[in-house]
């Protein structure tokens, strides 16, 4: 369900009284943990978070800044988010605009980013991060379940979700 609120984080400096549209998907909740935690580190602006695997945020004109998340499988972002950010380029270019991904290998970010998004959306782009992962088998159907096991080579659950890269995209926003 869409929230749409105040928020009072622990961001040094208030964004001012700016929409902010925080557009992601999640399958197993990670995407969402990290979009809630963007939130709440941005402060003194007007918050609409939305699943995108769940309802569209409608439209686009009346936010000032648009976060766009989500993550991958397979070495592809979910459907959702690849759906939204190519239907709405023209606008997202005339918003402020940060990226983030939620995926177990680090090391691949740039590539997966450049995959996930219009070229033109990351340059536009006034961060992207990586938020990290988690690897929450107990919610997996048997499929994930194997393919985690024999990719990520992942035998329990994890989480490892990187406050820091969050904090640093909610600075950059806030700037």
């Amino acid at each position: 369900m869409a929230a749409k609120q105040a928020c009072d984080g622990n961001q040094k400096e208030e964004m001012g009284t700016v929409k902010v549209l925080i557009a992601y998907a999640s399958r197993f909740g990670c995407t969402e943990t990290c979009a809630n935690q963007l939130k709440d580190k941005l402060k003194g602006a007007e918050f609409r978070v939305v699943d995108l695997g769940k309802e569209s945020p409608g439209e686009l004109e009346g936010y000032d800044a648009v976060v766009v998340g989500g993550p991958i499988y397979a070495g592809n972002i979910e459907a959702s988010v690849k759906k939204f950010s190519t239907e709405n380029v023209d606008i997202l270019l005339q918003k402020k605009l940060a990226l983030f991904l939620c995926c177990g290998n680090g090391d691949q970010f740039a590539a997966q980013l450049s995959s996930a998004f219009d070229p033109r959306l990351i340059e536009h782009a006034v961060a992207h991060e990586h938020f990290g992962y988690e690897f929450k088998l107990a919610e997996m159907g048997f499929f994930f379940r194997l393919i985690v096991r024999l990719v990520a080579k992942v035998k329990q659950s994890e989480s490892r979700i990187l406050d820091e890269n969050i904090t640093r995209l909610a600075d950059k926003l806030a700037e």
